[in-house]
């Protein structure tokens, strides 16, 4: 273990908005969150199931996230908050054709660089939607009045992935007969 390395014990709450500045540079904070612990991602899971009839059985799901939270400096980011995130999440959507609820599971990991929003309006980040921070491309989002938006950045990736018309099995092996 290097000197600056630090073990940090691991966090079950976050708030959906953290104040950058609550972090150390260079130290990391990790999180394991899940739906039955945090409102918020308990509001993801309810927003997923939002398209399903109310009246359909179906199971109730489960959302879990795991976050890498560090704070970070440079000449060309600035101080800068990377959320690294590997997202967990059981639920159900109506199947394309037959409505019927239809089980789906997404493990997805997406890191996201949060900058100073004086940055949002420079030429180089206005088309941007990914930039180059601690080593990889990652997803670009600018934090306000010192608060960066954890719930937007896992909404919003959650939504990317999640299917626009599923289909059930039965429905994949009759159209390909």
């Amino acid at each position: 273990m290097g000197a600056m390395e630090m073990i940090t014990k691991i966090n079950t709450q976050i708030d959906p908005e953290v104040l950058v500045t609550q972090y150390s540079h260079d130290i990391t904070e990790e999180y394991e969150l899940n739906n039955t612990k945090t409102p918020w991602i308990d509001e993801i899971l309810t927003e997923l199931h939002d398209q399903l009839d109310p009246e359909d059985i179906h199971p109730v799901g489960a959302l879990e996230l795991k976050l890498i939270i560090g704070r970070k400096k440079s000449s060309f980011l600035g101080d800068h908050l990377v959320v690294r995130a590997t997202i967990n999440a059981k639920y159900h959507l109506p199947c394309g054709l037959t409505l019927v609820p239809l089980f789906q599971h997404m493990e997805h990991k997406v890191n996201a660089v949060f900058l100073h929003d004086s940055q949002e309006k420079l030429p180089e980040y206005v088309e941007l939607t990914t930039v180059f921070a601690d080593g990889e491309e990652m997803e670009l989002y600018f934090y306000h009045k010192g608060m960066a938006d954890i719930k937007e950045f896992i909404h919003e990736q959650i939504f990317l992935e999640v299917p626009a018309f599923p289909r059930s099995t039965q429905m994949q092996d009759s159209a390909e007969e």
